[in-house]
This record gives structure tokens, sequence and C-alpha cells, in this order.
């Protein structure tokens, strides 16, 4: 991880580099922003079987999922690498942090969560 930054709806943002050399003198850049988010009971309560739902999403996924984003650039030349790392992760904060910090950002996403679980569900019985 090389930063971390709590947004204004209390969720933590979490900055990786994951960069590598590919070959010679090439580079993959890539960054991952991570945010953790906690699921709790009261997430299900708005769906059928809610309570059903709860404990199936704790076996299989704990309590807490997280929201990931990658951007990546290949083939670069070493010599740039970091300006070009340095260059998406400045473009991510200008215009993703915005998106990620909204009040209802972490509702939606663990809803979406819950009802991709609740459809792969139905395809297991």
């Amino acid at each position: 991880m090389i930063e971390e930054i709590t947004l204004p709806n209390g969720l933590n943002v979490q900055f990786y580099d994951y960069s590598r050399r590919v070959a010679g003198d090439r580079w993959l850049v890539g960054l991952l922003v991570r945010i953790p988010i906690k699921v709790d009971r009261e997430d299900f309560s708005t769906f059928e079987n809610g309570e059903e739902l709860y404990k199936g999403f704790l076996e299989k996924h704990g309590d807490e999922i997280a929201f990931e984003l990658q951007k990546e650039r290949n083939f670069i030349d070493e010599r740039e690498k970091d300006e070009i790392f340095s260059m998406l992760l400045s473009t991510l904060k200008k215009h993703a942090l915005s998106y990620m910090g909204h009040k209802d950002f972490a509702k939606g996403f663990k809803k979406r969560k819950i009802e991709e679980f609740k459809q792969r569900l139905s395809w297991w019985k």
C-alpha cells in the first residue's frame, strides 16, 4: 500500500502499486484502488428472506467486501514508469474520489453485491 485516504463518507481508500517488469526495460504499470466495506445484518433487511441471505453471505464472503478498481498501462519504458504511475494516481484522485466519497456509495455497492449473491444462489439450487 502506498497511500490511504479517509473519504467524507467515512470509507478508507487504499492505493496499491503493483507495477512489475515484463521484459527487459519494459514495465506493466499498475494501480489498485481498494475500499473495504463492512456488511451487517441491516444491509439485508430489505431483501426477502433477509436473515437467511445474511447468514449465507457471511459463510461465503465474511462480514467485509471490497470495492476494487485497477488502472494499468502496459509495455512502458522503465524511464517513464514513475511518471505514468503518478499520472494514473492523480487522474484517479481527481475524477473518482468524489464518486467514491458520495454518502450513498457504500449502500449502493453493498446492495449490488447482495443482489449478485442472491442471483448466484438461485443458480446453485
